[in-house]
């Protein structure tokens, strides 16, 4: 017969061999440097299996239907060690490399089947990683899955002509996601998720380029597809970039119970709509600022420091960029600093902060 740790205390104190309150349960939490060892641990672990079994089986990388079952079995296997040991250290890292190999596998076998089929292969990665996110507890995995699929999608719709408008795209879910991080109950992990891996995509997509750029540039032939809306497209993308710009400061507004009446509430959106016009020319601004906004707006440290280190990683990238010349970026960029530092001065005498008394915050 078994007991519990409660009842097997309550006879124990009946028996006057024990007296108090029963201790709480004893929980050791693993330092994060052996946490960090493990994890490089099952990384090494999988590197050397996965390299023997590629050396005694190199003919699955040279067959399609090979490299699929071989492929889904990994996922298979990733996705069983996930669910079995969802807190190992070792055996999650070791299944995040297995899993990636099996997706890896899928993808070589796709891309032999019908390799001119761009569009279809990318469907089925984001289908792919659909059913890993919601199958894989862990949720390092789930993040790289929003990533991976959504930069899938975003490979296919540029295809499609719409390459101009998929950093809007990008950009408008991760404001959505974010926003609604806590209106589902019980989905708040799996939103953060997706809100993470949307948000390293947009950074990616600022800092080195975008995935559809880069798929654009080895994949695809864009001279025989036209772009949705032609020329004017590129201003069209900037422009809902803008508009998503004012979007979030207006949900934020509301969330925080002010009203475009008000005088708060009109300085702020036209501080969004001044973020949104220097961003038609320096799109990363209002991404990068939004990413900021939102994560001091909903207390994550996380996604803040993620703004931060975004937005001076693409000022420093913006600069040196060569779609126009160093003069014309530097009067942006000084423009742009003069307006800010005399918004902030106005709101400094417009709306100046109390000096409050008492016990400093915590």
């Amino acid at each position: 017969m078994s007991v519990d740790a409660g009842s097997l205390w309550g006879l124990l104190k009946q028996e006057g061999l024990v007296d108090g309150e029963a201790p709480g349960d004893a929980t050791t939490i693993t330092p994060w440097y052996v946490r960090t060892m493990l994890g490089i641990g099952g990384w090494i672990g999988a590197m050397f299996l996965l390299g023997f079994v590629g050396a005694g089986f190199a003919f699955v990388m040279k067959s399609a239907a090979a490299a699929l079952v071989v492929g889904a079995l990994l996922c298979a296997a990733a996705t069983i060690m996930f669910r079995g040991r969802p807190n190992g250290d070792f055996v999650g890292q070791f299944a995040l490399a297995v899993s990636l190999a099996g997706q890896m596998l899928i993808i070589a076998g796709l891309m032999q089947i019908a390799s001119s089929q761009i569009s279809g292969i990318a469907l089925a990665f984001a289908l792919l990683q659909m059913v890993l996110f919601l199958l894989i507890p862990n949720f390092l995995h789930r993040v790289l899955s929003a990533m991976s699929g959504t930069a899938a999608l975003v490979v296919a719709l540029s295809n499609w002509g719409f390459y101009p408008y998929t950093p809007a795209i990008v950009f408008a879910a991760f404001s959505w996601v974010w926003l609604n991080e806590f209106s589902y109950p019980g989905r708040g992990t799996q939103m953060r998720a997706i809100g993470y891996g949307l948000a390293l995509l947009l950074i990616a997509d600022l800092v080195m380029g975008s995935a559809a750029g880069m798929a654009r540039s080895l994949w695809l032939d864009r001279a025989g597809t036209p772009l949705l809306g032609g020329a004017l497209a590129p201003w069209i993308g900037a422009a809902l970039i803008g508009v998503t710009i004012i979007w979030v400061v207006w949900k934020l507004l509301i969330r925080e119970g002010l009203t475009l009446t008000k005088e708060p509430g009109l300085a702020a959106i036209g501080g969004a709509a001044l973020v949104a016009l220097v961003s038609i020319k320096a799109p990363g601004i209002g991404v990068t600022v939004v990413i900021l906004l939102i994560g001091y707006a909903n207390g994550n440290r996380v996604l803040t420091g993620l703004g931060i280190l975004s937005l001076l990683a693409y000022l420093s990238h913006y600069y040196y960029m060569l779609q126009i010349t160093l003069l014309e970026k530097s009067v942006l960029l000084f423009c742009t600093g003069i307006v800010l530092i005399a918004a902030r001065l106005a709101l400094k005498s417009k709306w100046p902060i109390e000096e409050r008394t008492g016990a400093p915050h915590a």
